[in-house]
């Protein structure tokens, strides 16, 4: 008899990810791409992790609909090149383009040559955001990567403020947990709380990689962070400014953490429908 849930993807003991907190050149594919390339050839490392919507810039507005990318478009297969060049994983923001004529707010995820997408759930519409002008939230299944170097999960910005999403990938067999981002120095302080508790709550890493720069008058806090499992912060980049870091991951300290702490082996699907009550009851 077996364990039932998802054995780890690569069995490595340590894993390098490089954190690119930058800031984009609005509305400029081009520009921000050849910044990518560069990163990725400058830096030595296994996952490499830009922002949400770096590849256009989080500001473009009604430039999206102009500048979006579909998934088979020739910045997205240079991506999928490099990444198989570089023997590596690449997650990077991006706006997409749908055949049906709507956008997505996505993430790329080029592992090997190989291209993965995943599309924000969550649209924030208050203070400076207004998403929904723009984007269509996704509302398919949630599912993590079989990347080479780790299963990853993958979200987007307010995505992580919905624990059941990271829940979701915990169960599913997630060891490492991405959420890219584009969020202003104001809600900095929430996003490293929570990510700290997403990281704590799923016994996983957490790396929650944000935009620097200002961008439309907006400041974009920076920020980053990378968290292991039992939410120690094990790298925190500079509030506003650019700045690269490679962080060096104990994939072993997972397994560690959830004897420590098992709060997976206590999850409970009692939980879970009285969960699904109270949204029933809510609506």
């Amino acid at each position: 008899m077996t364990c039932s849930h998802p054995s780890t993807t690569s069995g490595r003991a340590r894993i390098r990810a490089v954190l690119a907190q930058l800031e984009p050149t609005p509305c400029s594919i081009e520009d921000n791409l050849r910044r990518v390339e560069e990163v990725v050839r400058s830096y030595s490392g296994d996952l490499y992790i830009f922002p949400e919507l770096y590849l256009s810039g989080y500001t473009c507005k009604d430039l999206f609909y102009r500048i979006a990318l579909g998934i088979d478009s020739e910045p997205i297969e240079r991506l999928r090149e490099l990444s198989r060049e570089r023997n590596c994983t690449i997650i990077v923001g991006f706006p997409e383009l749908c055949e049906l004529g709507y956008l997505y707010n996505s993430a790329l995820i080029a592992c090997k040559g190989v291209a993965h997408v995943y599309r924000k759930r969550h649209l924030p519409t208050f203070s400076m955001f207004n998403e929904h002008r723009w984007f269509k939230p996704f509302a398919g299944a949630i599912e993590p990567i079989d990347a080479e170097v780790a299963r990853l999960g993958v979200a987007i910005c307010y995505d992580m403020f919905f624990p059941e999403i990271f829940k979701t990938y915990a169960l599913k067999g997630a060891e490492i947990i991405v959420v890219i981002s584009a969020s202003p120095d104001t809600s900095v302080p929430l996003f490293h709380a929570l990510a700290r508790a997403r990281a704590i709550e799923t016994t996983t890493f957490v790396i929650w990689v944000n935009t620097a720069g200002v961008l439309d008058g907006a400041t974009f806090g920076g920020g980053s962070l990378a968290v292991a499992p039992l939410g120690t912060v094990v790298a925190e980049l500079p509030r506003a400014e650019e700045s690269i870091a490679t962080v060096d991951l104990d994939m072993r300290s997972i397994l560690r953490a959830r004897f420590a702490r098992p709060v997976i082996r206590d999850s409970s699907i009692g939980d879970a429908y009285e969960l699904v009550r109270a949204y029933e009851e809510m609506e």
